[in-house]
Order: structure tokens, then C-alpha cells, then sequence
């Protein structure tokens, strides 16, 4: 599995298919991976969940603090980040959260 150290995507391809940087390398198990893009309405179950499996992430705002009260925190989206040791688990605990919504 190749990683992306530019958008922290994984891929099977030469070239990350999300930002078409060439500089891939082999993932390894610490490495922050891409999981999931949610809207702001989604951003507090989502980190419920991934707390209540012990998996650790990072969430990142798209706008940042002040853009997003300026024209209002519902078109704000959150990326969530995960080890990459978690990160099957993960992926499976978002299936399960997307199935239910």
C-alpha cells in the first residue's frame, strides 16, 4: 500500500489519484491516514464513535475557526485522520455510521 505524505491519502497507484503527487512511499503502521470528510452536523458522533472503539484521530476543520463564523458552522466539513494500525477498524466503524444514517 503506497502513501501520500502531501494528502495523507492511500493508494495502489504510482501516483496519488487525490493530489497527483508522484512522492509516494510505503505506509507505515504511525502514519495519520485519510478516513473521512463529514459536515459540521456529523463532526461530534463521528468523534464519539471513533472514541468509544479506543481509536485514536485528528480532526482538521476545512475553513478553520474564523471563516467558519463568519458564514456559519453548518458549511463548515471536518477531516478525520487515523493511524494506519487503525485504520481498517476505522473504515469499518464509518461503514457502519453511513449505513445508519
Amino acid at each position: 500500500m503506497n502513501y501520500c505524505e502531501n494528502c495523507y491519502h492511500l493508494t495502489n497507484q504510482e501516483r496519488c489519484p487525490y493530489c497527483h503527487s508522484a512522492a509516494l512511499r510505503e505506509v507505515h503502521d504511525d502514519d495519520y491516514c485519510f478516513l473521512i470528510t463529514q459536515s459540521a452536523i456529523w463532526c461530534e458522533a463521528i468523534k464519539e464513535t471513533l472514541e468509544q472503539h479506543h481509536i485514536v484521530y485528528e480532526c482538521i476543520q476545512e475553513m478553520g475557526s474564523g471563516l467558519s463564523l463568519k458564514v456559519g458552522p453548518y458549511l463548515e466539513n471536518y477531516h478525520f485522520y487515523v493511524p494506519y494500525h487503525q485504520y481498517a477498524q476505522a473504515q469499518e466503524l464509518m461503514k457502519r455510521f453511513e449505513d445508519s444514517q
